[in-house]
C-alpha cells in the first residue's frame, strides 16, 4: 500500500489501512490503499464526510486545542521493542526537565502497562487518585509544583488489575486524556508534554500521533534502544512508523548498552562461592582508592555500530548513550530525579545532556 498524500489523512480512523487517503477525500473508499479496509464502506458512502461527521471533527479539533493551548511541545517517547527502558528515559527525562525549571507533564498512555506514575512518585502512586475540576476536566497528579502526571492506573480501583480492552475503548481513552486533562497548575501550563508509549506501532500509537496531528501538537519524538541487532530491527520500524506519519524523529537514545557502577557496589565470588566480603576488606586495606571508581562492562556483542550507526543511516539525530546503573533503577522504583540523587554519575550526565538536547531543538522561553 502507499503512503498517505492527502491533506485529508490526519482525519483517518484509527484502524485505518497504511495509505489511507482521508474519509473527506474525493477518492475515499475508492482508491487502491482502500481495498480491504473495515472503513471502506463507510468511507464510500459519504459518512465521515457528512455535515454531522464533519461538524463532530471540527469539534473534536476544538477541543484538542483548546486542551493543549498552553503547553509548548509534545513529545513522544517510541520504542518498536518492549524492554529497552523507554519509560526510564520517559520519566527521568521529565524529572530532569522540571529540575531545570520547566514546567512538565508525563502522560502514560501505555494502558496495559502504565509504570510511568511509580517512576514519578515512587510508593506513593499506590494512593493517588484523579479527579475532575469544576470545569469538568481531569487533574493530574503532582509529583511537585512543575512535574505533573496522568495515568490509568490512577483510575483502577486495584493496581494489580489487569486491562484488557480492545482498540476502540483504549483509542478513546487516549482521546479522553489529551482532550479532558486540565495541566494549567500552578505553572499555567506546561512547557514538556512527554508522552510514553506502549512498545510497537499499535492502536495507541496510531491514535496518540492522528489525534495530536488534527492539532498540528507533535513536536518530534524521542526513540529508545538497547544496541544488539534484536532490538534495532524492532526499531527500525518505529522509524519508519514515523516517516509513514510525518512524526519527526528527535533524536535515539542507545539505553543499557553497559553496565556501570561503583566497585564498592559489586559482588564477587570465586569457584561458585560468594567472597565479596573479603575482597572488599582486601581492597579497603591495600587499595582503598579504587572503590569509588567505577567500573564498567559491554552487555551486548554489538554489530555494525549499534544505535549511533542506525540513527546515520536514517538521518536522525544520535543523543547518545544511557548506561545501565542500579542507582538509576533504584530511583525508578522510589520515584525519584537521578540527576539530584547522583548529579555526578555517568547516567546522570547522560540525562543532562539528552535534556540540553531537547531545549535546543524544542526551546522554551524562560522569561515569559
Amino acid at each position: 500500500m502507499t503512503e498517505a498524500s492527502s491533506e485529508n489523512a490526519g482525519d483517518a480512523p484509527a484502524n485505518a489501512n497504511t495509505g489511507c487517503v482521508g474519509p473527506t477525500s474525493e477518492t475515499a473508499g475508492k482508491a487502491s490503499a482502500c481495498d480491504g479496509c473495515p472503513n471502506q464502506s463507510a468511507c464510500s458512502t459519504g459518512a465521515f464526510s457528512s455535515p454531522e461527521a464533519v461538524a463532530k471533527a471540527e469539534a473534536e479539533v476544538e477541543a484538542l486545542n483548546r486542551s493543549l493551548s498552553n503547553v509548548s511541545h509534545v513529545i513522544l517517547v517510541l520504542s518498536g521493542k518492549g524492554g529497552v527502558g523507554k519509560s526510564t528515559v520517559a520519566a527521568q527525562l521529565s524529572h530532569t526537565l522540571s529540575n531545570q525549571g520547566y514546567a512538565v507533564g508525563l502522560l502514560d498512555v501505555d494502558l496495559c502497562g502504565p509504570s510511568a506514575p511509580r517512576m514519578v512518585l515512587g510508593d506513593a502512586c499506590t494512593s493517588q487518585t484523579i479527579h475532575k475540576s469544576g470545569s469538568g476536566a481531569w487533574t493530574p497528579v503532582y509529583a511537585s509544583a512543575n512535574l505533573a502526571v496522568m495515568s490509568i492506573s490512577f483510575m483502577l480501583q486495584d493496581t494489580n488489575q489487569a486491562v484488557v480492552w480492545r482498540g476502540p475503548r483504549k483509542n478513546a481513552l487516549i482521546q479522553q486524556f489529551l482532550t479532558e486533562v486540565d495541566w494549567t497548575g500552578d505553572t499555567d501550563g506546561l512547557d514538556y508534554l512527554i508522552i510514553d508509549t506502549p512498545p510497537g506501532t499499535s492502536d495507541e500509537h496510531i491514535s496518540t500521533v492522528q489525534y495530536l496531528q488534527k492539532a498540528s501538537a507533535v513536536s518530534g519524538a524521542v526513540v529508545v534502544t538497547t544496541p544488539e541487532e534484536v532490538s534495532l530491527a524492532d526499531v527500525r520500524k518505529e522509524l519508519s512508523f514515523c516517516r509513514k506519519t510525518d512524526v519527526p524523529v528527535l533524536g535515539i537514545i542507545e539505553n543499557m548498552g553497559s553496565y556501570q557502577t561503583r566497585l564498592s557496589q559489586m559482588e564477587f565470588s570465586k569457584d561458585g562461592q560468594d567472597c565479596t566480603a573479603q575482597m572488599l576488606a582486601v581492597l579497603r586495606e591495600k587499595c582503598p582508592e579504587v572503590l569509588d571508581c567505577v567500573a564498567a562492562s559491554n552487555l551486548f556483542s554489538v554489530n555494525a555500530g549499534g544505535a549511533e550507526q542506525m540513527a546515520t543511516d536514517y538521518g536522525v539525530p544520535f543523543m547518545g548513550r544511557l548506561p545501565l546503573d542500579p542507582d538509576l533503577l533504584k530511583a525508578c522504583e522510589q520515584g525519584k530525579s537521578f540527576v539530584q540523587t547522583h548529579p555526578n554519575a555517568n547516567a546522570a550526565v547522560a540525562l543532562k545532556q539528552f535534556a540540553r538536547q531537547l531545549n535546543k531543538v524544542l526551546p522554551v522561553n524562560m522569561d515569559e
